[in-house]
């Protein structure tokens, strides 16, 4: 897309964008785990609850600032998140403590409500079938290939200094606040759209009911993603004895294949509106799911994850496709997908801490393949439910 005299489209902007704050989110996400785990003593509960409250806090921004942020430019919305970020973990490293944490992180997954739903929004904007499809993929791919760095630096910078992992976070937040200011220089304002409720790119309503079992299929893999991000570092450093690094690289391996996952859906189409595939890709994950529980060493862990990681990509994306195609309001629904991937993260975090606090890990991964058994069940009964059907309207 050309504007004007500038050279470069929207996703220009975004890629890039997309791919620092993830890096910026995983060296944060799980290096304050290790600072209140090493330096406060926060037992297995707690750690669970500060992911946990991080997700609430971003699950609430997504519905309580949604008319707030449609009044912005996507650009616009992407600087108030970074700069905040910045501001709000300076703060914590000028006086860090155990509540000054959990304030901090609680106030910061408010605020990225002004990053992803109106970057997603403005990504989608104008865009159907194969186009969105390979947007949506690029995004994700951008996003996740993020996460593959920063799980590993997170464990290494932990080792070297607890603090150093937020200090990196916030140079990353700063730079990429910069980035997204300059950038007005190459992609203009024209090439935004502050809200799709005051203009609209579709007038007619032809998104696919298909939404529903792929968002169901979204919330529970992220329900999976609160155990992995926020239970299972604790039990890999108590019952494993892992390094911190060595729980980076683990996770790490699973960025990778979710990387890779979206590499792949970018590249093929053959599964757009393939009503089977929802259901099938649940039962695939509660399968790897199940392995987990005969997994006794970092190695094993690393490849069932992997697994799991490569079905979340296709489950992630299946849901922000369906949320977005021929929908009016896709501001709206982009938010409805984010609200429910971190209300998953919730509720995992917070179940998944309790459960193996009060049992093991084992139990705690035979609940979540259960989970998915029964999503999977009821994916299956929404996709054929009788007079559904498999295409929008066109």
């Amino acid at each position: 897309m050309h504007i004007g005299t500038h050279r470069f489209g929207k996703m220009a902007v975004i890629v890039p964008a997309a791919f620092i704050n993830s890096i910026a989110i995983g060296i944060m996400s799980l290096g304050i785990l290790f600072v209140i785990k090493d330096l406060y003593g926060a037992s297995a509960a707690l750690v669970g609850s500060l992911g946990a409250l991080w997700s609430l806090s971003y699950f609430l921004g997504c519905i309580v600032l949604r008319r707030v942020v449609g009044r912005f430019k996507p650009r616009t919305s992407m600087l108030i998140m970074l700069s905040g970020a910045t501001v709000l973990f300076s703060l914590f490293l000028l006086r860090p403590g155990l509540w000054q944490a959990f304030a901090a992180y609680t106030a910061y997954g408010f605020i990225m409500a002004f990053f992803w739903p109106p970057v997603m929004g403005w990504l989608s904007k104008g865009l159907e079938g194969d186009k969105l499809n390979k947007a949506t993929s690029l995004f994700s791919f951008s996003w996740s290939f993020g996460g593959l760095f920063s799980s590993y630096l997170a464990g290494v910078l932990s080792e070297r200094g607890k603090l150093l992992p937020i200090i990196v976070a916030v140079a990353l937040y700063a730079l990429n606040a910069v980035f997204v200011l300059a950038s007005g220089l190459f992609v203009g304002d024209d090439d935004e759209v502050a809200s799709d409720a005051e203009k609209p790119d579709v007038v007619v309503d032809r998104s696919t009911p298909l939404r529903y079992p792929a968002w169901l299929g979204a919330f529970l893999i992220y329900a999976v993603m609160g155990v992995v991000f926020n239970v299972f570092p604790v039990f890999a450093r108590d019952e494993l004895s892992l390094s911190e690094s060595s729980i980076g690289l683990i996770l790490t391996i699973r960025a990778g294949a979710t990387a890779a996952g979206f590499f792949i859906l970018g590249k093929v189409t053959f599964l757009q509106f393939k009503r089977a595939a929802l259901p099938a890709l649940s039962l695939l994950t509660a399968l790897a799911l199940g392995a987990l529980v005969l997994q006794r060493n970092a190695a094993g862990f690393a490849l069932c994850f992997a697994v799991v990681g490569f079905f979340q990509s296709a489950i992630y994306n299946n849901s922000l496709f369906y949320a977005t195609s021929g929908a009016p309001d896709r501001d709206k629904r982009a938010s409805v997908h984010e609200a429910l991937l971190t209300f998953g993260q919730v509720v995992g975090s917070i179940s998944g801490s309790l459960l193996y606090q009060a049992s093991s890990m084992p139990v705690v991964f035979i609940g979540l393949s259960a989970l998915l058994g029964a999503g999977a069940i009821t994916q299956s009964a929404m996709v054929y439910k009788p007079g559904r059907r498999q295409a929008p309207a066109r």
